[in-house]
């Protein structure tokens, strides 16, 4: 007959026969299902153990929420601290966890044998005296998470973090309705999530941006690589299960640091109090990290209004589809946000969406210009009167005031009125910065930039605005390096691409400037034939650039024909063609107008007095 399995790891002994812990001969308190959890663990490790499989195995005929899980962990956690300094239990998120400690087969003490050094608490006079260690443990396992819970820094040598600014990152929350076309409803609470917590108290809490947070939504990157990569203390894992009307919305906070599982809750409420569940679980949070709420923030949260579940639907699913930015889910954007507004005419930001949609859809060609601004203009304006604070029409109002009606003072009013509401909100910064630097304010417009690489490290469009503003400040070799590692990581993102066969056309790098272009998925038309021209100019080709301006001509019907031929012409050093055209562009308002100056292509004309004859028509600044 065999001997009963004993598994040791570090200074630590499991014995499953006498559902035992003991650390270095001393008993370690758990609760049965602690321990439980722990022997399954210890049973598969180095292998990932998902939440699902641990409920089945730990609680097999009892419905249990994931979060009693997560605080199983957490008990585990503070336990398995000891004297090793060795971490035992790896978070995957939404995967699961993993137990990466060394385990060792051991065998135990035959029965009936005595041990060499019998533990003092072997002579007991009652049964609550044989008991008290075990009491006693587990009121030290209470106070120890609570007091975890308490300590307000995270990081050890750190002041208490009221002295610094605390970053946080919302993970994508997992679809666990089972029902795959049901991603639009855990995106959006994605999204939500991270605008209300980013709302908080921006000062003294950063929110990653939705871009980076969304990286990691098939990924297999444990706690500490988000971490070490988006440099965050804390993160927040969640997931949504729907059913008759109902959300069960499960959250936990994890502390980067050690990977303590700081709070986990689940909350069940109707579709129509999903603003209320959202409100409360931000105020939670607020309190788990010690953030304090200045009281206009702690007011709203304690009165949320209650939205149309059939517009928080269409809603979710507009945001879904914007996010994808084709022609065809822009489309669909449209009618989901225009379905949201009618279903309750109330929810301003479903007309925040609609502004941001209108303004895509003139970027994709969709729709021509004068119409999508003006578009764009009534919603944006719309979901201001519905709710004043929305940092995300204030936005699309600042952008369509520069980029459309050349108001450069009501612009910059706006992306600083969207700042000052939300902080946190890395498309304002984004977009403020790029409208410094067409003013000419470049310094400015990187610091602005910098700032929204902070909220959003991962997101490639941002990347390709601070390389840009790199080379034009003479740092190309900087820019360039920046734009290849965005590559690294998104290889098919075609901007990037771009980007890099501008700043090598500029240098005049003819064959690179081409490579690049060459790894686009689409046909060389559009802005990719354009930046061959420049390309060919730059690099002495003059044929080419000369056959392509030609072809760009023709394209009559391309709303940035004039803008786009001005920049070969400008490559050709042909500055009386360039300008002309750059006229005829500013006479139909060319949305790429108010980044002349920033724009590498045309760098060459900044010592033509004709360039400020230009701006003086169009009335900027500078």
């Amino acid at each position: 007959m065999s001997q009963p399995v004993v598994y040791e790891f570090g200074s630590y002994r499991l014995d499953p026969t006498q559902q035992l812990l003991t650390h270095g001969g001393r008993e370690i308190p758990l609760t049965p299902k602690a321990f439980q959890t722990l022997l399954v663990l210890v049973e598969n490790q180095g292998r990932i153990v998902g939440k699902e499989e641990l409920l089945k195995k730990v609680w097999p005929s009892t419905v249990v929420e994931e979060a009693t899980v997560a605080q199983n962990v957490f008990t585990l956690r503070k336990q398995l601290q000891g004297e090793d300094n060795v971490q035992y239990i790896e978070t995957l998120p939404k995967r699961g966890y993993r137990f990466v400690a060394k385990v060792r087969i051991a065998q135990p003490a035959h029965a009936g044998t005595t041990p060499a050094e019998p533990p003092p608490a072997m002579v007991e006079t009652s049964p609550l005296t044989k008991r008290l260690p075990y009491y006693l443990g587990i009121a030290a396992a209470v106070c120890a998470g609570a007091l975890l819970v308490w300590r307000p820094w995270s990081h050890p040598g750190v002041s208490p973090e009221v002295n610094r600014r605390i970053m946080l990152a919302v993970l994508p929350v997992q679809n666990l309705t089972g029902n795959p076309g049901q991603e639009y409803l855990a995106d959006g609470l994605t999204d939500e999530v991270i605008a209300d917590l980013g709302g908080l108290n921006p000062e003294r809490l950063g929110v990653i941006a939705r871009t980076s947070a969304m990286a990691y939504k098939q990924s297999n990157k444990n706690i500490q690589q988000i971490a070490r990569e988006l440099h965050v203390d804390y993160i927040l894992e969640a997931s949504v299960r729907q059913g008759s009307g109902q959300i069960r919305f499960t959250a936990q906070l994890i502390r980067t640091q050690d990977q303590t599982h700081v709070w986990a809750q689940n909350y069940q409420r109707s579709m129509a109090d999903i603003l209320a569940m959202q409100s409360d679980l931000a105020r939670t949070v607020a309190e788990q990290i010690r953030v304090k709420l200045p009281q206009a923030v702690a007011a709203r949260l304690a009165s949320p209004r209650q939205v149309s579940p059939q517009a928080y639907d269409a809603y979710s699913r507009g945001r879904y589809f914007w996010n994808k930015r084709t022609t065809e889910s822009m489309t669909l954007a449209e009618r989901y946000f225009l379905q949201a507004i009618q279903a309750d005419p109330n929810f301003a930001p479903s007309y925040a969406g609609l502004a941001d949609c209108y303004q895509v859809m003139v970027n994709l060609n969709q729709i021509p210009p004068e119409d999508g601004f003006a578009r764009a203009k009534a919603a944006a304006e719309k979901a201001l009167e519905l709710d004043g604070s929305l940092a995300e029409a204030y936005t699309s109002l600042a952008s369509i005031k520069g980029d459309h009606e050349w108001d450069w003072q009501s612009a910059e009013s706006g992306y600083k009125r969207a700042i000052e509401l939300d902080p946190n909100y890395a498309t304002a910064h984004h977009w403020y910065g790029d409208f410094l630097a067409g003013m000419g304010r470049f310094e400015e417009g990187m610091a602005e930039i910098r700032k929204a690489e902070e909220l959003d490290p991962l997101s490639p469009v941002i990347r390709v605005s601070s390389a840009g503003m790199s080379c034009w400040l003479g740092r190309c070799t900087e820019a360039i390096q920046e734009l290849q590692r965005t590559l690294d990581t998104f290889p098919d993102f075609g901007e990037a691409h771009e980007a890099l066969a501008e700043i090598y056309g500029y240098l005049g790098q003819y064959q690179e400037s081409v490579a690049e272009l060459e790894k686009e998925r689409e046909p060389p038309l559009g802005h990719v034939l354009v930046l061959r021209g420049f390309a060919a100019a730059k690099g002495g080709h003059t044929q080419e650039a000369w056959q392509i301006v030609r072809q760009i001509e023709g394209q009559t019907a391309e709303p940035h024909t004039n803008y786009w031929a001005a920049m070969i012409y400008a490559g050709l050093g042909d500055k009386d063609r360039a300008f002309a055209r750059l006229e005829t562009a500013r006479q139909t308002r060319d949305p790429y107008m108010p980044y002349v100056r920033s724009d590498l292509a045309l760098k060459d004309l900044g010592s033509d007095p004709r360039l400020a004859e230009l701006f003086r028509r169009m009335k900027m600044p500078g």
